[in-house]
């Protein structure tokens, strides 16, 4: 992975728990407004038995449809950016302490690199070098977990 992809990951990395939190709160209102019972069979007339027309029934059961698939959507993109979160927090946590004290500093805390290179005890222009083999060796290691490199939101939004 080139240390491009890698600051990417991290940028997406320190956003994903807003983007849980954002698609929970969809669900919730997907959920809130679904009903896998369907609807009363009801045509307006005071002794109706069944739907008067044939397209309303048909409209209800695409409006159920889109509704389910969108909420199996959402399910499924909060279960994978819970996996990927706890990979990458795994990736980075196995990082040398030097190097999870840039890579951490820097692209999750905001940091500048002043702050930084007082924090290491070494200049700014070296500890920008190390950051450089920091971000290589995270993208080795990001590369081979499995979850983060077939991850699909990371093909989409990321890489």
């Amino acid at each position: 992975m080139k240390n491009s992809e890698v600051e990417a990951v991290l940028k997406f990395y320190k956003w994903i728990d807003l983007d849980i939190k954002v698609a929970g709160e969809w669900l919730g209102q997907y959920e809130a407004g679904y009903n896998p019972l369907g609807a009363v069979p009801y045509d307006g007339m005071p002794h109706g038995n069944s739907l008067g027309d044939s397209t309303a029934l048909l409209a209800m059961k695409l409006a159920e449809t889109d509704t389910r698939e969108h909420i199996e959507t959402l399910k499924s993109r909060i279960d994978e950016l819970k996996k990927l979160r706890t990979q990458i927090f795994k990736e980075i946590s196995s990082l040398s302490a030097l190097h999870k004290v840039i890579i951490c500093g820097l692209y999750l805390q905001g940091k500048k690199w002043e702050q930084i290179g007082e924090e290491i005890g070494y200049s700014v222009r070296h500890a920008k070098n190390i950051r450089c083999e920091a971000l290589k060796v995270l993208g080795g290691k990001l590369a081979r977990n499995r979850v983060v490199s077939q991850s699909r939101i990371i093909k989409q939004n990321v890489l």
